[in-house]
């Protein structure tokens, strides 16, 4: 009995960049061809049960041809992959968690007013990931966020925001609370998808890659994989 195996994808959002959706079409269609190479029984996405019956609607218009994939990643990448191999369904495994008390601005403001040398090493990490971001071409950028070096850097920010605040007042740990209550939903709404065998892609904000990858593994439930295997 084989474990099922976890294809982790990092991407950015491209309702934040629709250039590439308009410039970059033979890129996305770069990307869709490699992660065929993975065979997918499942595609598993960044939307939250709320819309299931949307996300149902739009990928049967989808697969008659009635859809124009409009600026996100799920409609550009998924929707094809899944029509392809002739999924029943794109899966949503988000999670819809309260992440306003604190915000994560409220926890910048207050490193900025109250710990103004952590704020400093905040931003030069964030500048450095910048750095880190080739953003040449779509396919370049995906190479990039997905790999393990960016994803550690990333995860020093997170690691940094919970010095944030003191003993009385743990803002940067409190807004963690309800970063790391998103990405364990995640992975429970993942873990309960997966069946024996399965291959499941999921498409998800990079940002959620190190806890989802950690969950995944402590589980020892999964054989995972990276976008890196894959990569155009």
């Amino acid at each position: 009995m084989n474990k099922p195996e976890i294809l982790l994808m990092g991407t950015l959002h491209l309702s934040m960049d629709p250039d590439i959706v308009n410039h970059q079409k033979d890129q996305i269609q770069q990307v869709v061809e490699a992660l065929k190479e993975f065979k997918p029984t499942k595609v598993a996405v960044e939307k939250s049960f709320l819309i299931e019956e949307e996300l149902a609607r739009k990928f049967q218009q989808y697969k008659k041809g009635d859809l124009i994939p409009s600026y996100d990643e799920v409609e550009q990448f998924a929707f094809p992959l899944a029509h392809h191999f002739d999924h029943p369904a794109v899966y949503p495994v988000d999670e819809i968690v309260d992440m306003s008390s604190p915000s994560l601005n409220q926890v910048f403001e207050w490193a900025k007013e109250h710990q103004p040398s952590l704020f400093k090493e905040i931003l030069k990490i964030q500048q450095d990931l910048k750095q880190i971001e080739d953003t040449s071409s779509l396919s370049a950028t995906l190479q990039s966020i997905n790999d393990p070096h960016y994803i550690s850097q990333l995860q020093r920010v997170y690691m940094k925001l919970t010095r944030v605040g003191d003993r009385q007042h743990q803002v940067g740990v409190k807004w963690l609370k309800q970063w790391h209550e998103r990405d364990l939903a995640i992975t429970a709404n993942l873990s309960r998808l997966a069946e024996v065998n399965d291959k499941i892609l999921l498409i998800i904000g990079s940002d959620h890659l190190h806890l989802i990858k950690q969950f995944l593994y402590d589980s020892q439930d999964f054989t995972l994989s990276s976008y890196l295997q894959y990569a155009p």
